[in-house]
């Protein structure tokens, strides 16, 4: 019995590392995760009984090595002790592994009933191959096999789904990501990461069914989904629009403590624009677009000097390129409380200083704000106090917000880690009317994607590569490039099928010069979203439940 257990804590801890290729080769991250959770699904198919508790061993292990940079954030960076920030890290796992608890119990309601000896040294298999009675174990049809896989799929996916969502959501970690690299990343575009998750947990299951009651059929039903998968990939969702457009990415790798500090803040501030005046990659083709990290100006733009603000605009009119720079912003309400929000400037050389100062200048604002981080949840003031963070309590940026025009091209934004919610990016790809000053003004749907970040609160963690993942993800559900700049990586220009076309390493500071083709048209993910998936496993669970209580009737 202690095996079992030290096995299925093992699997969680080498899961939690197929979500970057830090320790696995990116071709070994898809094939690694399938197994490892295969064999959490063989443990709960031979003993449903113990369903929950075998996925709370499995993902409260996966969960404690998959999110352990936010001890760096809270101890490092925050000031929190050691003690109480894992303490947090550990009891945040615990909270998200309630959602593969609630899947292990719904596969335990819902799947067949099982002999009452359900031991595993005696029959591993027996929840496989039982009879509808619940005797003693028999030979099941090969519905009833595929049945249970799809059953536990469903359930894994929707809790997965409900993760992301319930309480503002917390996706980091899908099973998804894991297969970035893989073939099934090409469903994305038909029914998005949730709809890849499902696959990766059907085919999870598929293994322990095909292993334990071997089926050339279920082998090739494994072989037909991956096969398709790639099929998929390979077709052309979008198509080009306008000329390409240079745009610079730049990394600053500016330190937390220097980056905030009152005496080194401004010499940082200052280090990503010179890394900006850089002579450029192509002389004959300079960038037209140059994008900055998340808050490189961390304080109130109203706040930073005008000579400062006139350097920049200055620096913007010589390199005739348009800066986007991630900054913190205030601006009035009619309500004579200020706006603050967690925002992108979009500054250049004809931007008037004034309008820095009275909140005139064009701007994107954060929609989707981090708990503790960003803004604070009722009755957790004292810990984000004791945690210390500067910029603590933004108010939210609007649901729907002009994409930014440049050269026949619509760029829409995402901040920090706005990116791991797909479904609610997707409103970018569309043709908007939005009410402006100049009255009602009509924007086109994105062309190209882009996210500011700084990860540079987790160190040189596993944070990095997990996010790059995701982002991936995001250009493969959208068929739109992705570009991301950020302070210690990953800054990276990211194709609209998900394949990296240029990165800088992390954690050194420099640029990346890139010629981006905006891309048209909308994937069948973009226009359905997240409906089809979750009518599919809903109905799936629903049909399970019927059958559950049919049996029990008789």
């Amino acid at each position: 019995m202690t095996m079992r257990w030290l096995i299925l804590l093992l699997a969680g801890i080498v899961h939690a590392q197929t979500f970057s290729s830090d320790l696995f080769p990116a071709s070994l991250l898809a094939p690694i995760q399938l197994l490892m959770l295969a064999t959490l699904f063989g443990y709960i198919f031979a003993q449903p009984r113990y369903a929950i508790r075998y996925s709370f061993a499995f993902s409260i292990s996966h969960f404690c090595s998959g999110i352990y940079w936010l001890f760096i954030s809270m101890n490092t960076y925050g000031g929190l002790s050691a003690p109480l920030a894992a303490a947090a890290v550990f009891l945040l796992s615990f909270y998200l592994s309630l959602y593969p608890m609630l899947a292990g119990a719904i596969f335990r309601y819902l799947s067949k009933k099982i002999s009452s000896t359900d031991r595993v040294t005696k029959d591993f298999n027996s929840p496989l191959s039982t009879t509808n009675t619940g005797t003693s174990p028999s030979t099941p049809k090969a519905a009833a096999t595929v049945g249970n896989a799809i059953l536990i799929a469903s359930a894994w996916a929707l809790c997965e789904w409900l993760r992301g969502t319930v309480l503002t959501g917390f996706p980091w970690l899908n099973i998804a990501y894991a297969h970035v690299d893989g073939p099934l990343s090409g469903w994305a575009s038909l029914w998005g990461a949730y709809g890849v998750a499902w696959l990766a947990a059907f085919i999870a299951a598929l293994l322990v069914v095909g292993v334990l009651r071997f089926s050339w059929q279920k082998w090739m039903l494994v072989a037909l989904i991956l096969i398709a998968g790639q099929l998929v990939k390979s077709f052309p969702w979008s198509s080009p629009i306008g000329d390409a457009l240079p745009v610079r990415l730049v990394q600053g790798n500016i330190d937390q403590h220097e980056k905030f500090s009152p005496i080194t803040m401004l010499p940082s501030i200052m280090r990503n624009f010179e890394l900006a005046n850089q002579p450029a990659k192509n002389p004959f083709n300079p960038p037209k677009v140059v994008i900055f990290p998340e808050t490189i100006i961390p304080t109130y733009q109203n706040q930073l000097p005008p000579e400062i603000w006139q350097h920049i605009i200055d620096q913007a009119r010589v390199q005739q390129a348009t800066y986007f720079i991630g900054s913190a912003y205030a601006e009035d309400s009619l309500s004579g409380v200020p706006m603050i929000t967690n925002s992108i400037l979009v500054v250049d050389g004809t931007t008037p200083i004034e309008a820095l100062y009275r909140g005139g200048v064009p701007h994107y604002d954060k929609r989707h704000l981090v708990p503790f981080g960003e803004y604070i949840p009722t009755g957790f003031h004292w810990f984000v106090h004791a945690l210390g963070i500067p910029l603590g309590d933004f108010n939210l940026g609007n649901r729907l917000q002009a994409n930014i025009l440049i050269n026949q091209q619509a760029l829409a934004p995402n901040i920090c880690y706005e990116d791991i919610f797909g479904e609610e990016l997707l409103n970018d790809l569309f043709p908007t009317t939005l009410s402006t000053s100049m009255g009602i003004q009509p924007y086109p749907g994105a062309t190209i994607l882009f996210n500011v970040s700084n990860l540079g609160w987790f160190g040189n963690s596993s944070a990095l590569g997990q996010h790059l993942q995701m982002a991936r993800m995001r250009a493969v559900e959208t068929a739109r490039p992705m570009l991301r700049a950020t302070n210690t990586g990953a800054t990276a220009y990211i194709n609209e099928k998900g394949d990296i076309v240029d990165k800088l390493p992390y954690l050194q500071a420099g640029v990346l010069d890139v010629d981006i083709q905006g891309m048209t048209g909308l994937t069948p993910y973009a226009q359905a979203k997240n409906a089809p998936f979750l009518i599919f496993v809903v109905f799936t669970l629903i049909v399970a439940t019927i059958q559950r209580i049919r049996k029990r009737r008789q």
